[in-house]
């Protein structure tokens, strides 16, 4: 592997890192995140009023289940008033009057059952209106999961081709110092391949030392050094 190939393969490292990166951090995942909150915020207002609607339809059902109740027996009691069962006269206002309690207790009962169905009716449009924002929200979040997956796709295409090229490099190196660039690049990413400028390792973060500059400069031949202070790969 020639000294350009490692840079080359230290290239393709690093842009599949950035392609990766690109991948994960796409702004659509943070408005899907957000659209995503957003239509469980809609959803608990949903569910909250369809439950005080429900309460509400039970509480109608209820008074109009009374009121038929109280409507019976005053049906009843007016067969007996107009059917001769009743002839004394104390039994006839006694009866008169009982008929007339159940009618109001009955029309009482139908007051409830009429708020209720209003009530009822009311809470049923709030949430007609909240799951037609909640629609809405849903329409955001297809849209955004679809933008999401083509990104997604597009970058993955390119993924393959940078892992095609790479693998053409690294079939073209020495074994060697491939093991050795694959053990020490998760240590130094980018920059785990560097350049000897005469006088300086460029990874290293201070000046190099005498000693290590001489040292490098009287290696025999041209292949990659190790910088013993910084412990990158040094192409002379």
């Amino acid at each position: 592997m020639t000294a350009d190939a490692l840079l080359d393969l230290q290239a393709l490292d690093v842009e599949t890192r950035q392609l990766k990166h690109r991948r994960e951090a796409l702004e659509q995942h943070t408005k899907l995140d957000e659209a995503l909150a957003e239509q469980a915020r809609r959803q608990v207002e949903i569910d909250t009023v369809a439950a005080a609607r429900l309460e509400v339809s039970s509480r109608q059902k209820k008074a109009e289940a009374d009121a038929q109740v109280v409507s019976d027996k005053a049906d009843a009691d007016e067969s007996k008033l107009y059917g001769g069962e009743v002839t004394g006269l104390k039994d006839l206002e006694a009866l008169q009057h009982e008929i007339a309690m159940l009618r109001e207790r009955q029309s009482g009962f139908e007051d409830l059952a009429l708020e209720a169905m209003m009530e009822a009716e009311e809470l049923q449009g709030q949430v007609a209106s909240l799951e037609g924002a909640r629609a809405a929200v849903d329409d955001v979040i297809a849209g955004l999961r679809e933008e999401i997956t083509e990104a997604e796709e597009e970058i993955d295409v390119q993924l393959i081709a940078v892992a095609a090229k790479r693998a053409e490099v690294a079939a073209t190196a020495d074994p060697d110092l491939a093991a050795e660039y694959e053990r020490r690049e998760p240590a130094f990413g980018a920059s785990t391949v560097v350049r000897f400028d005469g006088s300086n390792c460029t990874g290293c973060p201070s000046s190099m030392p005498a000693m290590e500059v001489d040292r490098i400069k009287h290696l025999d031949g041209d292949a990659p050094a190790d910088c013993q202070e910084c412990g990158r790969i040094v192409l002379r």
